[in-house]
């Protein structure tokens, strides 16, 4: 995954001068299972994509309610917490890492992902995240400021044992409640998955305020360099911004995403789970938000066929995702009114649409709804068929 993959690629329309009045459908991801020879062993892939998608682009923004919305495909924009609505940027990792049992939310059954996160939730997060064994029985606290039943001990004592914290120099109190920043969050995460950071070690500046005799420069380089974090508008990394507890949940989606980049089912599966937020955040005018998740999805169906390159299916995913994004692209042009730009990815669109059409055919009913909204795109824009 590309470090730059997410950010500085497209600027955000603005609201009110959403001008093209087109329905983008995108229908059907059509496979079927598979069995794929690997190393003379005959591989089962589960379900290469059992996606039943509608991508709508509407051009009004449209309301979503606290509790639900049901989308034009039939999607109810539910989840776990009431208080994380499908239009929320983050989303699709806070729905993986309460699914897999690593964040659990409040007794009130929120999540509170705008709200500050602790060293104590960090730790747990993170090691839960690890797929580190923190068992229950851990001997003796030896920090100051924290007993031994509390719910956080076990985690705490754990990191400690790993190396990963340790107690203030003055008073030797490890602080749980204390607010956690970039820079400290992504050494305690790397440190915890023993990710040795020099293996992408520079000897530049990672960023105007990352220099790189600092401390944490090791782990936001390595952190920039996979894709976890990425600069802002103004060239920086921000080591020092208080995270949120939807920021880290973010941060360790993706690592767990990095980590799993041999397992092309895995791969597979959570493109299909960013393809699905399209449609809600174009409902929702959160064009940007949209633009990210068809670029993960790209990133993750390029890695799926990096595992499986001789296989059809998989490349016929990958293409199909590029053409998504292609057209997402398209419709952002269009809708900032660079019309000559919004044709020319229409016909981008086309293009891959018939490469994976060509490779797999099962993706006949799919790359030919990319194709028919891309020629509406031409059709609004002025443009032609190339």
């Amino acid at each position: 995954m590309k470090n730059d993959s997410f950010a500085g690629r497209m600027d955000k329309p603005h609201d009110k001068l959403l001008e093209l009045q087109f329905v983008l459908e995108l229908g059907l991801f059509m496979v079927r299972y598979l069995r794929l020879k690997n190393k003379n062993k005959i591989m089962k892939l589960q379900k290469i994509s059992a996606l039943v998608l509608t991508l709508v682009f509407l051009i009004s923004p449209l309301s979503v309610s606290a509790e639900e919305s049901t989308t034009s495909s039939g999607i109810k924009a539910v989840t776990n917490f009431p208080d994380v609505l499908r239009t929320h940027s983050s989303y699709v990792a806070i729905s993986y890492l309460n699914e897999n049992g690593i964040i659990n939310g409040y007794p009130d059954s929120t999540f509170k992902p705008d709200n500050p996160i602790n060293r104590a939730e960090v730790l747990k997060i993170i090691l839960m995240g690890s797929k580190v064994d923190v068992p229950e029985d851990f001997g003796e606290v030896d920090f100051p400021d924290f007993v031994k039943d509390i719910w956080f001990a076990r985690f705490v004592m754990k990191a400690k044992a790993l190396g990963i914290v340790k107690g203030n120099d003055s008073d030797g109190a490890f602080a749980p409640s204390r607010q956690v920043n970039k820079a400290e969050f992504l050494k305690m995460l790397l440190m915890a998955n023993n990710i040795k950071t020099e293996t992408l070690q520079t000897d530049e500046d990672v960023a105007v305020d990352v220099s790189k005799g600092s401390w944490f420069a090791p782990y936001m380089n390595y952190a920039y360099q996979v894709g976890i974090v990425t600069k802002n508008a103004e060239g920086k990394l921000e080591p020092a911004k208080l995270l949120t507890r939807a920021e880290v949940a973010d941060m360790m989606y993706l690592l767990i995403l990095i980590k799993n980049s041999k397992d092309t089912q895995f791969l597979l599966h959570q493109s299909e789970a960013e393809l699905a937020q399209i449609e809600v955040y174009i409902a929702a005018n959160k064009v940007f938000n949209a633009k990210h998740s068809s670029e993960l999805a790209v990133d993750l169906t390029q890695q799926a066929y990096k595992n499986m390159p001789d296989n059809n299916v998989v490349l016929g995913a990958a293409k199909l995702s590029r053409a998504y994004d292609w057209l997402v692209d398209s419709f952002v042009f269009g809708i900032k009114k660079d019309y000559e730009s919004a044709a020319e990815w229409a016909n981008k669109a086309i293009d891959k649409s018939s490469e994976a059409w060509e490779v797999n055919n099962a993706t006949q009913p799919i790359a030919r709804h990319i194709k028919d909204r891309a020629r509406e795109i031409l059709a609004q824009v002025g443009g032609e068929e190339e």
